[in-house]
């Protein structure tokens, strides 16, 4: 069950993760934090262009 519950939902859970760093990275402060808070959230966006592109 654990294998075709990460196996639905890992990909998913993963971007969320991702995305919700971003934010936060974004919000924390200057520099370095907006480039990986912008390199984060760019991850999913490029997903879904590529996903709805095909």
């Amino acid at each position: 069950m654990k294998n075709s519950f990460l196996k639905l939902w890992g990909i998913p859970i993963l971007l969320a993760l991702l995305s919700m760093f971003g934010l936060i990275a974004a919000l924390l402060g200057d520099g370095l934090w907006d480039i990986l808070g912008w390199l984060a959230l760019s991850i999913p966006l490029f997903l879904i262009i590529k996903h709805y592109l095909k």
